[in-house]
């Protein structure tokens, strides 16, 4: 059997799952003895002998801003036209519409297959963070040529479900969900908790992750029964901040930045995601994994992982206090939510790693 060259991209390494689950891929192809040639900005941390970085022209402490979007989306497609050429690439695949766009032109003159996940809708993003009508626009053109002919993968039903019916005049080649997985269960659960009730938020600091209803929860919450600890960094951390301070619950909450994951959970006793939006909810799956209890918004991404009973409107502050106040008031509720989400998150045990590399070279 011929080995196969893959292409992909991704602008540089970041913390956060999105890249935890690329490099996930690229490790699961590697394994299959496949050869990877990645285009970024500077070096991703795997090292492996079949996988090849190739840098794209630019500084990698410039990339956040609009100059550089404008030349990567440019010159990527000669870039990695030359490498697919080059280096005789036989299949590409992409993690967002942005990497599939510049990828287009080498599936289209090569005639390779390009398999495309979607980790989350950007064109949904752009509208909870008020962004102009003409990037709503132009972005959603940009995803519209990058689906086109692909092998298309939602993280959730409900992702693939609504960047299809956005599109009338582009479709992919195929489509289908693959959903993030569970390795495993860890052993144990962290049934008693002394006061205060500690409850984690975990991911970016944005609007689009509604993390100011946790602090406007604490508002009316009595005080000395309830911790928030906000793990991650992001544009709205200030905001938070001031928000605390006003509404007089500050010493209730801390702000740790990005930490190693595994750090997170012994120190948690419940994880709380009330987002107005949500692609890929690693933060989610993590926890179920550790076996943390989770409330979480009644949003589809959730819905399709979770059991109703850990759903909470994310419109509502006051569903979140009285939800919170059962478990302050009762904790041995949160073995009982913990046992019901284990049981329904069952089917998410699976080897993410063969399915994808099976997507990416096989098309199945």
């Amino acid at each position: 059997m011929a080995v196969a060259n893959v292409l992909t991209s991704y602008y540089r390494p970041k913390p956060g799952g999105y890249c935890k689950r690329y490099y996930q891929a690229i490790n699961a192809l590697l394994g299959q003895g496949a050869v990877v040639h990645y285009l970024a900005v500077e070096k991703y941390p795997i090292e492996h002998d079949q996988c090849i970085f190739h840098q794209f022209p630019w500084p990698k402490n410039r990339t956040e801003n609009l100059l550089f979007w404008l030349c990567f989306h440019f010159l990527a497609p000669f870039i990695l036209l030359y490498l697919g050429y080059r280096y005789k690439i036989t299949h590409a695949f992409a993690f967002g519409t942005t990497y599939a766009f510049v990828l287009q032109p080498l599936k289209i003159l090569k005639r390779i297959p390009l398999s495309l996940f979607l980790r989350g809708d950007a064109i949904a993003g752009h509208r909870i963070k008020g962004k102009s009508w003409w990037v709503i626009k132009l972005d959603q053109l940009f995803e519209g040529l990058a689906i086109q002919g692909v092998g298309l993968y939602g993280v959730s039903d409900a992702l693939s479900q609504t960047v299809l019916k956005r599109h009338v005049f582009f479709k992919p080649a195929h489509h289908g969900t693959l959903r993030n997985n569970l390795d495993s269960f860890v052993a144990g659960f962290k049934a008693e908790c002394d006061e205060p009730l500690t409850i984690g938020s975990v991911g970016i600091l944005e609007k689009t992750k509604n993390q100011q209803l946790l602090i406007q929860c604490l508002a009316g919450l009595p005080a000395q029964k309830v911790k928030l600890i906000f793990y991650g960094i992001g544009p709205d951390k200030n905001k938070l901040f001031e928000l605390g301070k006003v509404l007089g619950v500050s010493e209730q909450i801390e702000f740790k930045g990005w930490v190693v994951s595994e750090t997170i959970w012994p120190e948690i006793d419940m994880l709380a995601m009330p987002s107005l939006y949500e692609g890929a909810p690693n933060a989610v799956l993590e926890a179920l994994s550790n076996r943390v209890p989770v409330l979480a918004s009644d949003i589809p991404a959730h819905s399709e992982i979770l059991p109703p009973e850990s759903l909470v409107s994310g419109q509502s502050v006051n569903a979140w206090q009285e939800k919170i106040m059962t478990f302050i008031a009762n904790p041995s509720l949160r073995g009982d939510l913990q046992k019901l989400q284990e049981r329904f998150s069952n089917k998410l045990i699976f080897n993410w790693g063969n399915k994808i590399s099976s997507l990416i070279l096989e098309g199945c």
